[in-house]
């Protein structure tokens, strides 16, 4: 896969998108490893505007946003609803959106919380496994497209 221009110096942030919550997490600078940030409630009506604020204060040069890629190529209305959401922020932000598989994000997110020592409780979390899901997102885009 050919490489994708991004600006170095800057950091890359991505989002794992849910309709209940949306996990967000940043690359550093050199693209080396990334941090998970914010989770932001859908169902709170000024969410768009408090991501769009943290997007603008991170400087991103890009935003990569997971889509739950299906092996059969159809788009489900969670795929169409995604799809939108990122043409929205792209449109708002003017810097580029990539797509990158999230298929199994989530399941990763619970395993590499294991793996690091978490608690269950602390694993039970939906918005911690939500934000480790969006850094999974990100390390697996630089990971395909940028080293």
């Amino acid at each position: 896969m050919s490489s994708i221009k991004i600006q170095k110096g800057k950091r890359i942030g991505s989002i794992d998108y849910g309709r209940k919550r949306i996990g967000f997490a940043v690359s550093d600078e050199m693209l080396i490893t990334v941090s998970a940030k914010e989770i932001f409630y859908t169902d709170d009506e000024n969410f768009k505007d408090k991501l769009l604020n943290l997007i603008k204060h991170y400087d991103l040069s890009a935003l990569v946003v997971g889509l739950p890629i299906r092996l059969d190529n159809v788009d489900t209305e969670l795929i169409l609803e995604i799809k939108q959401f990122a043409e929205e922020l792209k449109t708002q932000l003017n810097i580029p959106v990539f797509f990158q598989d999230e298929s199994f994000s989530s399941k990763s997110a619970t395993e590499t919380m294991i793996r690091i020592g978490k608690r269950k409780k602390f694993r039970s979390k939906k918005e911690e496994i939500d934000k480790i899901a969006a850094c999974i997102i990100l390390r697996d885009f630089i990971e395909e497209n940028i080293k």
